[in-house]
This record gives structure tokens, C-alpha cells and sequence, in this order.
């Protein structure tokens, strides 16, 4: 078995150095043997430095060529000849057994092009809105979707998630791999690339790692309209997956239930200000 991890970076900070450590400690408790790659966007800080001190192989990207589907095609390019690919984020903290669940569980089936691992937040480093989401997004139980899947989940049935994912190299180069001009949401534009054509969306449970974003609203407004454009360039998902807004109204409602049943009903009004940000960027 032929395993590669990638990640790619621009000024990781001094976090980075525990983040490249659990990356090896999970490598080893897993038993297998695995070749690192980081793709980075000339970095001022030490973050290059760092990366090959732990043994990864290093390229870099000006700014102007970065998108997030251009460095995800070139580290899957690299790979060639490999089974499987990691892709990871740099802020994203692995647990012990997180690759080799990772691994394990993506080898159950010949047609599962990705899956994914379950993201927790750090509650002293995230809002309870943080917490939430990832509650909602990356529940405790795994479920492998397929194309059967698109009339009981809609479009949750293409969510995936580059955070930290596993891809079967072979099938991601069959859909086409990641198209260099996708900006935003390249997971779900592979993932549904995917579904369509008949392989599997896994997600495990059990492979678990702590990524904590927490965005301000200025920061949420300007992922949702990413979201946005990203729906309006590819309206082939909805066509075939349904609506996205429905989801994001789910998430709501499952928010302000949360809110009430902790007590913190005060809350809510702020929680509908935040939606109706995200929602004004994404119609915009």
C-alpha cells in the first residue's frame, strides 16, 4: 500500500510545529509507511523550514497560480503510482489513530473515492456556534453515501471535506481529479463528481482531529459568498443533488433547538443575525 499526505501552506505560525508532530505520531501508530508533500505560497515565516525538518518534500506556488483545486491537482500529480492521498489542512490537529482509521475505513469498499474524518473544535479555542456546526456537519456515526442516497440526502449526500480526507487515487483521477480553476469547495465539487458516477462518499467517525476556525462576521460573510459563487459556477450540483439553501435552514433550526435545550436561549437572535449574513453573501 502506497500512501501520501499532503498539505498546503502559507504562514503556518508557531502552531504548525504541533500540528507536523501529531501528523507523525499518527503516521506511526498507524504501522504505514507514508510520503509527505507540503505545496507553499512563499511563506515569510518559517513554515518550509519546519515542514522539512519533519521529513516532507517541499514546492512552491506563487500567489497569483494559487487556487484551492490547483495545489490539490499538482499534489495529486505528484502522487502518481500511489493508492491512496491525504489531504490536510494546517491547522488541523490529528488524533492518535486518526490516519489509520482513516486508512482502514476507505479500504472497506473498491468504490469509495474519499472519505472524510470527523472534525471536533476546541471549546477554549471556538464559540459555541463553532461547536455546533461541527456537531451538525460530522456527527458520531460514519455512513458511506452513494448515488441512492441523493433523495434522502439531497446535497449533504456530495459533503465531504479537504480539512482531512482520504482520496483512492486511481477514482480521482477517473472523475477528473481537481479542476485548477475551482476556487472554493473543490471537496464537493470532486464528491458529487463522484456520486454521479457511481462511487461511494465515505465518512468515519472514528478518525478524529480537533480543527478550530472561529471566523468573525466580516470572515463569514466572505466564505458564504465564496459558497455562493461557487454554486452559481456549478449549477449542475443542484440540479442533481437539490437545493443548498435547505441545508443551511436545517443547520439553523437544529442551532436554535441546541441553544434552548442549553440554555441559551439569549443567543438566538445573535445566531440569526450570523444566518442571515451567510445567507445575503451567498444570494449576492
Amino acid at each position: 500500500m502506497k500512501v501520501g499526505l499532503f498539505i498546503p501552506t502559507y504562514n503556518a505560525g508557531n502552531s504548525f510545529d504541533n500540528v507536523l508532530k501529531d501528523i507523525d505520531e499518527s503516521i506511526q501508530n498507524s504501522g504505514i509507511e507514508v510520503k509527505k508533500l507540503m505545496i507553499d505560497t512563499f511563506s515569510n515565516d518559517n513554515t518550509v523550514e519546519k515542514a522539512k525538518r519533519y521529513g516532507f518534500d517541499s514546492y512552491e506556488i506563487k500567489k497569483e497560480d494559487f487556487t484551492h483545486g490547483e495545489v490539490r491537482k499538482r499534489a495529486a500529480n505528484y502522487f502518481n503510482g500511489y493508492d491512496y492521498i491525504i489531504y490536510m489542512t494546517q491547522d488541523v490537529r490529528l488524533h492518535l489513530t486518526a490516519i489509520g482509521e482513516l486508512i482502514s475505513f476507505i479500504s472497506k469498499s473498491d468504490h469509495m473515492l474519499v472519505a472524510y474524518g470527523r472534525q471536533i473544535s476546541d471549546p477554549a479555542e471556538s464559540t459555541i456556534f463553532e461547536q455546533k456546526a461541527r456537531d451538525f456537519n460530522y456527527p458520531s456515526k460514519s455512513i458511506i453515501k452513494s448515488k441512492n442516497d441523493i433523495k434522502a440526502l439531497g446535497v449533504k449526500a456530495a459533503f465531504s471535506s479537504d480539512a482531512f480526507s482520504i482520496y483512492r487515487r486511481g477514482l480521482l483521477m477517473d472523475v477528473g481529479s481537481f479542476p485548477s480553476n475551482i476556487l472554493y469547495c473543490e471537496d464537493e465539487y470532486v464528491a458529487a463528481q463522484g456520486i454521479i458516477k457511481g462511487y461511494e462518499v465515505g465518512y468515519c467517525a472514528e478518525a478524529v482531529v480537533t480543527h478550530s476556525n472561529h471566523m468573525n462576521l466580516k470572515q463569514q460573510y466572505k466564505r458564504y459568498k465564496s459558497i455562493g459563487d461557487f454554486h452559481k459556477q456549478n449549477q449542475w450540483i443542484q440540479r442533481e443533488f437539490g437545493s443548498n439553501e435547505s441545508e443551511g435552514v436545517k443547520s439553523v433550526l437544529s442551532e436554535w433547538k441546541y441553544l434552548t435545550k442549553n440554555k441559551k436561549a439569549y443567543l438566538i437572535p445573535y445566531s440569526f443575525l450570523i444566518a442571515s449574513i451567510k445567507y445575503v453573501a451567498y444570494k449576492f
